[in-house]
């Protein structure tokens, strides 16, 4: 597997609040963990939630945004076999083409002959 496809594979983590409160993801777009520190006791409970909001978005972020480059990626990998294949078509093209002008060719040789 390429790069790209590792990448999109591996977890993906949004923090917040100093790294206190951390939110995976699974490359199936489930959430893994969360995951928050014990000096986050020092934390109210509405900015509690508000970090765990933030890391969370941070997560589906990234984890958008991976999934916006692989589609990218693909994209452009199926743009460049489609170009092989259009430039396979007309090169059999011209080679048909050379054939039929030589058939042509040959018939208006035997009726000029």
């Amino acid at each position: 597997m390429g790069k790209a496809s590792e990448r999109q594979d591996s977890p993906v983590t949004g923090t917040a609040a100093d790294g206190m409160v951390r939110v995976s993801f699974g490359a199936d777009g489930l959430i893994k963990s969360v995951t928050i520190a014990p000096q986050a006791k020092r934390l109210a409970m509405g900015d509690l939630a508000d970090a765990v909001l933030e890391a969370l978005s941070a997560a589906q972020e990234e984890l958008l945004r991976r999934v916006a480059d692989g589609r990218r990626e693909a994209d452009q990998e199926a743009a460049q076999r489609l170009s092989r294949e259009l430039e396979e078509i007309n090169a059999e093209y011209l080679r048909q083409t050379a054939v039929y002008q030589q058939m042509g060719a040959e018939i208006l040789k035997r009726m000029d002959g």
